[in-house]
């Protein structure tokens, strides 16, 4: 806006200017504040009226405008740029004459032309002083002012939290000793007589997050379409007590899961593996990579981001941290991630970015697999408001019963008879990395003689009963209550059949549930002349598990995103790690691409809680239990042991503890 050098300033302040700023949409900027100020130096400063603002009292001669900056960047940044020749101004300002009937002048300008004070951060070269021209006003005229609009950019983010003991990194390096494992010593006939038992039992050589397969938030990460075409990222963050492999002088460094975090979800020595050191994790660390890797050449293109949205997914442990997650960013301006992203000045903003708005910061997506928090983290929030998110869904596990690992479900309380319009909860058949997966499949394993990593084999529970010494093992109280647990296990459809009594040293029969007997004296002193036999009766189940099924939650959790713009690519069940084809040499009963047929769309529908085992015959859900449902509680470990419930009908009394959104 620089002054006519032929003009010689006059000190007559009797002139008048007529301004009519507008965007490419000829929208107004009413309210915000403009500076004009003649040659001499005289100001007048006003509010921006819908239409012309018309100021007296100005010396003849050039006129700068001026808006105040921080407002004027955040109103002109979120006006939308249009493509050349659709823009609506110049009919505008042919309708009609300016004041005193001059003619109205179209001048085109920038957020950098019209800016008060030099900006903090530079602006995108379009939109610096003079690239739409040089700009100048003078007294005596009427202008509308054409303001060069943005590209809207709306920066889609993909969050995805594993479970517990699973990570994907960890995964790859465990499979390739699995697979070395069946290859050399299951199927080989010298070693296989050597380690016979470790491979009809399905002792893997690896354990904890190396002995899992991916998982279906892995699965989801990978169907996450991401790049410039859709300016989306995505961030996979590894589950609740593993540590991720570290660069070593030989490669990558695998590191042993913290086992105490894995059990408490308590942060020891700084590793910050919790539930809530995951959360921070992904904000001051895991989103801002994503961004800088997945949108590398397409950041230096961007002017600015106007919004940012959020699609957020977890397992277990992960859903919790994904639910903690929510309460962190949305309505929040205190989070780590704020600052992440205020360090990195490739990623820009728009002026005036609130955190805090809705309007700017949205979560649009939570899509869940069977909430797990037991947690002793005093930080931990993981109570989902009704309006925290545009949509979200939560798949969970009828067949997990573990004492250690209670459902918090997003219904308001445990019995879950409502639920907010936007929100879906099914629950289906199976154990809880049945939903959230993580459980080998044929089609993970190279090896056609898979059946080793397949195997389930658990020793389900142990009774054990006082009697007299010349009591029968098979006669005892301990023995019968067993029969009565493993009869119920055989009715329920887990296996076909009961080996009612193998010798301890033997090898549990494949398909069955054994009864293990042995008994010991008990002498209470050395003089007791009326010892007690105690009579201990383990209950084995040994069987053949497939890995397919946990895909089914998978593709629905895929469609649910799918059905609300989430952008995971078309499902295609011919991709292996999607394939609900079974590759055993028996084939299973349950036809699982006619199930996922039925149940493929069931989580699109809003505002709903299903029980979805209940559209199944009996027969058909003993079926899917007998090949393809694991059994995670067991008599084995501290995590392990199945909840129990007094009111509880059957004869195990097996029941999970389930919490409600509002006890969260």
């Amino acid at each position: 806006m620089a002054a006519d050098p032929y003009c010689i300033p006059c000190e007559h302040y009797d002139c008048w200017i007529e301004i009519d700023v507008r965007d490419e949409h000829n929208r107004s900027f009413k309210g915000l504040k403009a500076t004009l100020t003649d040659d001499t130096g005289k100001s007048e400063t006003v509010t921006l009226n819908d239409g012309p603002t018309l100021v007296h009292g100005f010396a003849v001669g050039p006129i700068t405008v001026k808006l105040e900056t921080q407002p004027w960047f955040k109103a002109a940044q979120s006006r939308e740029v249009l493509k050349d020749g659709q823009s609506a101004v110049p009919a505008y300002v042919a309708e009609k004459a300016g004041y005193d009937d001059t003619p109205r002048e179209h001048i085109k300008a920038t957020t950098g032309d019209l800016c008060l004070t030099a900006p903090e951060h530079p602006l995108p070269e379009a939109h610096q002083e003079g690239k739409a021209g040089k700009v100048r006003l003078f007294t005596k005229h009427s202008y509308v002012i054409e303001v060069k609009g943005y590209p809207i950019n709306v920066l889609r983010i993909g969050v995805f939290f594993d479970g517990t003991g699973n990570n994907t990194y960890n995964a790859e390096s465990g499979l390739k000793k699995v697979e070395q494992w069946l290859a050399e010593t299951c199927s080989d006939p010298v070693q296989r007589e050597k380690e016979l038992r470790g491979c009809q039992m399905g002792r893997l050589p690896v354990s904890d997050s190396a002995a899992n397969d991916k998982t279906n938030v892995w699965k989801l990460y990978d169907q996450y379409i991401f790049g410039a075409k859709t300016l989306s990222t995505h961030s996979y963050i590894s589950g609740i007590g593993t540590r991720d492999p570290v660069a070593g002088k030989d490669g990558m460094e695998y590191r042993a899961d913290d086992m105490l975090t894995k059990g408490l979800d308590l942060d020891f020595g700084g590793e910050n593996t919790s539930i809530v050191g995951k959360v921070n994790q992904a904000c001051e660390q895991g989103i801002v990579a994503a961004i800088t890797r997945d949108l590398e050449d397409a950041l230096p293109n961007i002017e600015c981001i106007h919004r940012i949205v959020f699609d957020v997914f977890g397992f277990s442990r992960g859903a919790a941290a994904a639910r903690h997650f929510v309460n962190v960013i949305d309505q929040k301006a205190d989070h780590p991630l704020v600052q992440a992203i205020a360090n990195t000045p490739t990623i820009r903003l728009k002026a005036g970015f609130d955190w805090a708005n809705r309007d700017d910061v949205r979560i649009t997506f939570v899509g869940i697999f069977d909430t797990v928090a037991s947690s002793y983290h005093p930080g931990l929030n993981i109570r989902l408001q009704d309006d925290c998110a545009e949509r979200v869904v939560h798949l969970t596990a009828l067949d997990e019963v573990r004492k250690h690992f209670p459902l918090t479900r997003i219904t308001p309380t445990a019995i879950g008879t409502s639920i907010p319009p936007h929100f879906t909860e099914l629950a289906l058949p199976g154990a809880h990395s049945d939903i959230g997966g993580g459980y080998y499949s044929r089609w993970s394993l190279r090896n056609p003689n898979s059946d080793p990593a397949l195997t389930e084999c658990l020793e389900l529970e142990r009774f054990m009963s006082e009697e007299a010494t010349t009591t029968q093992d098979t006669e005892s109280r301990a023995y019968r209550q067993a029969k009565a647990y493993a009869e119920e296990k055989i009715a329920q459809g887990w296996v076909d059949r009961l080996h009612p009594h193998l010798a301890r040293a033997a090898t549990p029969p494949v398909g069955a549930i054994s009864l293990i007997p042995y008994s010991f004296i008990r002498r209470r002193g050395k003089d007791d002349a009326w010892p007690k036999k105690a009579v201990y009766v383990e209950v084995v189940m040994s069987r053949v598990v497939e890995g397919e099924y946990s895909r089914i939650p998978l593709h629905m959790m895929v469609e649910a995103g799918r059905a609300v713009g989430v952008p995971f690519k078309d499902w295609d069940p011919t991709v292996s790690t999607l394939s609900l084809e079974s590759g055993a040499i028996k084939l299973p009963a349950v036809n699982l691409t006619k199930l996922d047929e039925n149940w493929a769309l069931a989580a699109t529908e809003q505002g709903v809680i299903k029980n979805l085992s209940q559209q199944l015959p009996a027969t058909v859900y003993r079926a899917l239990r007998r090949d393809y449902v694991h059994r995670s509680a067991s008599n084995q470990g501290i995590s392990s042991p199945a909840g129990t419930h007094k009111q509880e009908t059957t004869v195990s009394k097996e029941r999970r503890h389930i919490i409600g959104n509002l006890e969260a």
